[in-house]
């Protein structure tokens, strides 16, 4: 077998233990809180699903190269060292389009959009509805970072320099982004996920677009998983505290307008050809 073809094997067997992990988890999760099964889950499941990717990354890579693999390939989440303006785009970048989109849509309806109205409120139920929800930026982004470091070993930390070695990163993006979104499927019947009450079709746009970004920032600077992370947690936060979600806005325009920002950017990028490591 030739090392191309292992290592889209390696990938292939990635998504195949990641897809595994994760569904066996959440779907069994998701049938429960519809009252399809008769099984009380302990709060702790919950957050074992997001490991998935990482645990099934961390095995592959194990099978490949040792433990000397594994730990090269955690040691990327080490890397911060960056132009200043990297960090100022992994973490206002998404926040500043959704602002774009925000604008466009009041002036498309004249109606003001409403920033002490947020989905926050639906992940923190017991926070205090007389104080104000950006309190809760601090902890939030943390507690997203840390989730989403699991997920972006394994996406981008893993499967995406594997694949970019036989294609293109705007290709391996896109097909990158198609199975993260993929590997959600479970959380849109859910009633307690957030994806729920998003469209998968928006959903999926916003993964491939998103994943062109995503790219960008991985390549451009050194393969830094931490700042994917970062980039990972402010995506997640855009959505949780501005109004954006048709949970909150009823009505699916913010949303729709955000998701073409991106997308128009994430365009302008792919076409300039950025999207190559330095």
């Amino acid at each position: 077998m030739s090392r191309m073809a292992a290592s889209l094997r390696s990938v292939a067997v990635f998504y195949v233990l990641a897809f595994s992990i994760s569904w066996l988890i959440e779907i069994p999760q998701t049938a429960a809180s519809r009252g399809l099964l008769h099984l009380q889950f302990p709060g702790i499941v919950g957050f074992l699903s997001p490991l998935a990717p990482m645990l099934a990354a961390l095995i592959v890579s194990v099978g490949e190269g040792g433990w000397a693999e594994a730990g090269q390939l955690l040691s990327r989440l080490l890397r911060w060292r960056a132009a200043p303006w990297w960090w100022v785009a992994v973490l206002l970048g998404f926040p500043a389009l959704a602002l774009v989109a925000i604008g466009l849509a009041f002036l498309a309806t004249a109606h003001a959009p409403d920033f002490s109205n947020s989905y926050i409120h639906s992940v923190f139920p017991q926070f205090p509805r007389n104080l104000s929800p950006w309190l809760l930026v601090p902890p939030f982004l943390l507690y997203s970072i840390i989730t989403s470091i699991p997920e972006e070993v394994g996406w981008r930390g893993f499967a995406l320099p594997r694949l970019q070695a036989r294609a293109g990163p705007v290709y391996v993006s896109l097909v990158v982004g198609a199975l993260w979104a993929l590997w959600h499927l479970p959380t849109f019947f859910d009633p307690r996920a957030v994806q729920s009450g998003i469209s998968f079709p928006l959903f999926l746009a916003g993964t491939l677009s998103g994943s062109i970004l995503f790219t960008w920032v991985f390549n451009r600077t050194g393969g830094s998983l931490l700042m994917v992370a970062v980039l990972h947690s402010s995506f997640n936060a855009t959505d949780v505290f501005l109004p954006l979600l048709p949970q909150v806005t009823g009505t699916e325009l913010q949303l729709v307008l955000y998701l073409a920002v991106i997308t128009l950017v994430a365009a302008i990028v792919a076409a300039s050809g950025r999207l190559r490591t330095t």
